[in-house]
């Protein structure tokens, strides 16, 4: 054997153990392809199977409003199928209202504020409006037209319904303390009274003048007796209020009758030079009561052209 036929056999003996070498790495590579590419399916499967099984809507899509991703529940909610909504631009049917506020809301969303928390009605496919919130999560890449916001939502229908319920409660529980604390009572024909009782602060005296005025129009009062035997402070400020009271019974054709102040309260009255004016004032409800009814009472007696006079 000669030395050229030694030599190229050594070199091919050389090649041979480096392709063997290099299909070993090949070999590796490829199994390591494969490991990478069996845990990214495991874990696109984990994702899939973790977003499906929320109950909150959640969704993904481009600046422009194309749906990239939807989840069943999304699917479900507005009775669309994936292949309905993924790729398209879905808006759903929402209030023009809510519209413009959502406007101005995304409108804030950026670098410094990725995140926006939305609340806002839709219309259903049966007709039904619920409410929707939702976590908008805003891009913070620089993918440009390729970047999508990710939203997840939550119908809070029933608790806006159980707020609103709150709501509407609150206003009757308000209503009906200020009737309570403001009590109108129809005595006689043309006769009501109004006992206060507690403090009587300006707030207040103004609800008490505005349920009088009502009880004038609705009773066709010609008398109005106001009692304040139960009130515990009457100052220059409530004393004011029902000189007030009393020139807007007047205005409406009612004599007003206060009773009820107490030695005390006409002693300080007197001290603080606080006058009633021309308010007619007797010491009980019971004295005020029967001055009405005598007053009604001359009054019916009347001729018809003087009672029209008054």
């Amino acid at each position: 054997m000669n030395e050229s036929h030694v030599n190229g056999s050594v070199a091919a003996g050389a090649e041979l153990e480096m392709l063997r070498r290099r299909n070993a790495e090949l070999e590796r590579e490829l199994a390591e392809r494969r490991r990478v590419e069996t845990a990214l399916r495991a874990s696109e499967a984990r994702f899939r199977a973790i977003v499906e099984g929320q109950t909150e809507l959640i969704c993904r899509f481009r600046p422009d409003g194309t749906l990239t991703f939807v989840n069943e529940v999304y699917c479900r909610f507005f009775d669309k199928t994936p292949e309905e909504l993924v790729g398209h631009r879905f808006t759903p049917l929402i209030p023009e209202e809510d519209q413009r506020l959502l406007e101005k809301q995304f409108a804030t969303v950026g670098p410094e504020n990725p995140i926006l928390h939305t609340e806002h009605r839709v219309l259903c496919p049966d007709g039904s409006v619920r409410w929707l919130q939702w976590t908008n999560r805003a891009p913070v890449g620089d993918e440009g037209l390729h970047a999508e916001f990710q939203s997840i939502g939550v119908d809070v229908t029933e608790r806006r319904r159980a707020e609103d319920e709150v709501r509407r409660l609150n206003r009757e529980l308000e209503q009906l303390v200020r009737e309570l604390s403001t009590p109108l009572m129809p005595v006689a024909d043309q006769v009501i009274a109004m006992p206060l009782v507690g403090f009587l602060d300006a707030a207040r005296a103004a609800a008490a003048l505005e349920t009088l005025l009502q009880g004038v129009t609705t009773y066709n009062a010609r008398t109005v007796v106001v009692d304040i035997t139960g009130v515990g402070v009457f100052d220059a400020q409530v004393a004011d209020a029902m000189i007030r009271l009393a020139k807007a019974v007047k205005l409406l054709g009612a004599q007003a009758v206060l009773t009820g102040i107490q030695p005390r309260i006409a002693q300080s009255l007197i001290e603080q030079g606080v006058g009633l004016g021309d308010l007619v004032t007797l010491q009980t409800l019971k004295e005020g009561i029967a001055f009405a009814l005598r007053r009604e009472h001359r009054g019916s007696r009347a001729p018809a052209r003087e009672r029209a006079a008054r």
